[in-house]
């Protein structure tokens, strides 16, 4: 019982936390589930996947209200998104655990220089076929009237965040929300929905992990209230931090992390 109430603290924590930052919080689950909970990788993956459905949902409602969220942008993503969450989380059955912590170590140093370095921007714009005038989804005092949104930014972004998101367990949130932010969404926007967008990705992998036994449901059920609690409280704390901050402790954090987990293999 003692373990779960631990389990629930640092849950919350993980679940403010990420919404300080704007990330889905799969970066501080998968690592917590398996340092200190002894899960194996590969089900504390599946576990954080199964989590975000929380998370994601939770903070969707709140960007809802506040009217957030582009819904084209996220219905255009959503679809490949989906696909390669499952061909992802499919593929975790058949890989060497060693190969995944070298997946999911390489995403948290680029989350992390993200948080460090704020001009960093490791996706190309993609344009190509037709586009959309980024105006017609968000207030022109948002962005600039002319920003044109190709379809096949969102389309092939929307495959790799999904993929990585079933591979490594993660939101996907560190490919969604910069990916947007290139092609010129607002940063409150992208955030957003990037966040509707992962319901989907995180409901589709975390199936499929389900499916392959690579859940735990206890620790599902007690990181998934205390993250989505975490992730209500975390829209009142983010309005009264500084998030440069915050951005850089935990990019600093990150890289711990992404050390420990490389040498608790290689040791």
């Amino acid at each position: 019982m003692f373990e779960y109430l631990v389990a629930f603290i640092i849950a919350l924590g993980c679940g403010i936390v990420s919404a300080v930052i704007g990330l889905g919080g799969g970066f501080l689950f998968v690592p917590t589930l398996n340092f200190l909970f002894n899960l194996d990788v590969k089900t504390a993956m599946g576990t954080s996947l199964a989590v975000i459905v929380f998370t994601s949902f939770t903070a969707s409602f709140w960007y809802h209200r506040q009217g957030k969220i582009l819904y084209k942008i996220a219905l255009i993503m959503i679809p490949p998104s989906v696909l390669f969450s499952v061909i992802g989380s499919v593929i975790t059955h058949y890989v060497d655990a060693r190969i995944l912590v070298g997946i999911f170590s390489v995403v948290l140093f680029l989350i992390s220089f993200e948080m460090l370095i704020p001009a960093f921007r490791f996706f190309p714009e993609i344009r190509f076929g037709p586009s959309f005038m980024l105006s017609a989804t968000v207030p022109s005092h948002e962005t600039q009237p002319v920003t044109l949104v190709p379809y096949s930014h969102l389309l092939v972004w929307g495959a790799v965040g999904g993929l990585l998101g079933g591979l490594t367990g993660t939101s996907g949130g560190t490919i969604f929300v910069p990916a947007l932010a290139t092609i010129g969404v607002p940063m409150h926007y992208a955030i957003a929905t990037s966040m509707f967008t992962i319901i989907a990705l995180a409901l589709a992998g975390s199936i499929s992990y389900a499916a392959l036994g690579q859940i735990s449901l206890p620790f599902l059920i007690v990181y998934g209230i205390g993250a989505a609690l975490g992730a209500c409280l975390g829209t009142v704390v983010a309005t009264r931090t500084n998030e440069l901050q915050v951005r850089r402790i935990f990019g600093v954090l990150l890289i711990c992390m992404a050390l420990l987990m490389i040498s608790s293999q290689v040791l």
